[in-house]
């Protein structure tokens, strides 16, 4: 069976990498990286999202935690160790399936924020940021 895309939103605050200069806080604070808004029809069930974020550590080596949001619900987390080479540019792209998704329009949302127990970690958003998605049924 076919699937058909009923909507498309995208967020691209920065394409170019060395664009920005954002320290990255510690957890339990975080950042907004990018935000859009998403028709959902009630006949879609599928919302696939991708983010790309370009990132570099400055102290140690930092794990950082990003996490997607349905309007305030947590749909998505992954944590990514960034290299150890400090000052090293890192691109991180990922991608989430929501399942499921309800009907109506929400925002999506990225955020991000150092998930460590060493208060010495640190880390920046640097660019490129881009976040987007679709609902498909």
């Amino acid at each position: 069976m076919a699937k058909q895309i009923f909507g498309f939103g995208s967020s691209v605050p920065t394409s170019a990498s060395e664009s920005l200069n954002r320290t990255i806080p510690m957890t339990p604070q975080s950042i907004k990286l990018a935000a859009f808004g998403l028709f959902v029809p009630n006949q879609s069930n599928n919302v696939l999202l991708n983010a790309t974020v370009g990132v570099k550590a400055t102290a140690l080596t930092p794990t950082a935690l990003f996490t997607i949001f349905r309007n305030s619900a947590v749909i998505f987390t992954t944590r990514i160790t960034l290299d150890e080479d400090v000052g090293d540019f890192q691109t991180i792209s990922f991608q989430a399936i929501e399942t499921n998704a309800p009907g109506g329009y929400h925002s999506y949302s990225v955020r991000v924020e150092l998930d460590s127990s060493l208060l010495l970690d640190q880390a920046e958003v640097i660019g490129p940021i881009t976040f987007s998605g679709y609902s498909i049924g």
